[in-house]
């Protein structure tokens, strides 16, 4: 049987976003208790490599910074909020993909 992302092996619901977001701060080597049964859970894999995690970053911040500062020829101070606006829409949109792509197994004791 196949899990769902973010289901937990154990009891087969959902883990809340608010637990699975300490990925998001403390990395992914780290264990998690689920919010329903209380089992310990820890990833199957790493859900997207850290490195096109900062290369999304370098593209959604320093091109759009470059694009309004050069080619559309704004002041330095508009340009970085532009590509400060874009940057924030860039990481909202890898947790969204990261938080779809968790998938849990179970801890042998």
């Amino acid at each position: 049987m196949k899990l769902r992302s973010r289901e937990c092996p154990n009891c087969h619901r959902l883990v809340s976003i608010k637990t699975c977001s300490t990925y998001f701060l403390h990395g992914i080597n780290r264990t998690i208790r689920c919010n329903h049964c209380g089992s310990e859970l820890m990833l199957q894999q790493e859900p997207i490599p850290f490195q096109w995690c900062m290369f999304a970053g370098f593209v959604c911040g320093v091109v759009p910074a470059e694009y309004f500062l050069y080619i559309r020829q704004l002041g330095l101070s508009k340009s970085l909020l532009y590509a400060a606006l874009i940057g924030l829409l860039g990481l909202v949109i890898c947790m969204i993909l990261i938080l779809n792509k968790i998938y849990f197994k179970k801890i042998l004791n």
